[in-house]
């Protein structure tokens, strides 16, 4: 009767972690965006994704840096844990450059060299994205800064630059090109403008919008640019027509990521080691007593082949994880949760462990 217990549940809890693994088991999701009434604007509901056809072509040059200004207008609906993009410029499928938002915060990634030529890769904007309300965000780069300023106001100066060949590649908006954290909000307007704008342009070009909702094409400035009126944007929105952006029907990531480090560690890479672990632990527990119970096998070599088929099982599911756009194939998941079944397998037999040196002491 104990054994067939012990069954049930191993079994119980290897479904209950392939399940966990890969939950929703969604392997193609729609793609979550949705046009807003009153030319409001592109939502996109999480794993939501617009990308361009084409490269934009390559910004200005200035010994090397980039010459640019980025114009995103977007509606942020909520906080996140990790890192969420809203614009990312792909060239040849890694990301150069990205507009994202973490928690409350703003944020620049990509290539930046700063004055003492340290290299840098994200520069900050603390909580502008606490309220659900249209931030007009404007990115000036040039070879001694990057400025961003907000709905026409200068927020925050860094002393850094940017090579040219970052500010190009193919736009991806809503979700990066690899599998970063969702985001949710709404998107208005996009340009990516050759050469900066000044100060009084930026609060003209911001006070023109929010009165008509419309940008005149800058012919100092040329580029690519997109405001999200109406569906129809999507084809004459672009001042370069081969650069006109695919909605697609399936949400699918142009280069998942397989097995890959976290960027960085925070509180939600921390939160995720703690679950792995945890969740992996009662699974060691009860493989290692199912062995010993059937096979009686020694001590190490039960706790051994319990580890073994714990990164197996771990493996499995990152791999499978690949297929599912809305999930994440991470090496660390796999170390945690091996690290979890070795615990598990150490507990189940520490107490036949500690018999067997008393009775060797004794002896």
């Amino acid at each position: 009767m104990r054994r067939r217990i012990l069954v049930l549940v191993t079994a119980g809890i290897w479904i209950g972690i392939f399940v966990a693994g890969l939950w929703p088991f969604n392997f193609i999701p729609k793609n979550g965006i949705r046009w807003l009434p009153e030319k409001a604007g592109l939502h996109f509901d999480d794993y939501g994704q617009i990308y361009g056809s084409a490269p934009i072509a390559s910004t200005t040059r200035e010994n090397g840096a980039a010459r640019a200004t980025i114009e995103l207008v977007f509606t942020p609906a909520k906080s996140y844990n990790t890192a969420s993009a809203i614009l990312t410029l792909v060239n040849k499928r890694e990301a150069n450059f990205t507009i994202g938002q973490s928690l409350t915060d703003l944020f620049l990634q990509g290539s930046f060299t700063s004055s003492d030529g340290k290299p840098i890769t994200r520069l900050w904007i603390d909580d502008v994205c606490g309220r659900a309300q249209e931030l007009f965000v404007t990115v000036t780069l040039d070879t001694h800064y990057a400025n961003i300023y907000l709905d026409g106001r200068l927020r925050r100066s860094f002393s850094v630059s940017t090579r040219a060949d970052n500010i190009s590649g193919t736009v991806f908006i809503g979700h990066s090109a690899s599998s970063v954290g969702p985001w949710s909000g709404n998107v208005a307007r996009l340009a990516v403008l050759d050469g900066t704008l000044d100060a009084s342009e930026i609060g003209r070009r911001f006070l023109q919008w929010t009165s008509a909702r419309h940008l005149d094409k800058d012919f100092e400035h040329r580029g690519t640019a997109y405001e999200f009126g109406d569906p129809s944007y999507l084809s004459t929105g672009a001042e370069d027509p081969e650069s006109d952006l695919i909605v697609p029907k399936v949400f699918r990531l142009s280069k998942p990521r397989v097995l890959e480090w976290p960027d960085q560690f925070n509180r939600s890479v921390v939160f995720d080691a703690v679950v792995n672990i945890a969740g992996f632990i009662p699974f060691g527990l009860c493989t290692c007593f199912c062995l010993r119970l059937w096979t009686g096998w020694s001590i190490p070599r039960c706790v051994g082949t319990t580890i073994l088929v714990g990164g197996a099982v771990s493996m499995t599911i990152e791999l499978l994880q690949v297929l599912l756009p809305t999930r994440n194939s991470s090496l660390a998941d796999l170390v945690t949760n091996i690290l979890g079944a070795a615990i598990g397998a150490r507990a189940a037999t520490i107490r036949e462990w500690e018999e067997r040196q008393n009775v060797a002491s004794f002896l």
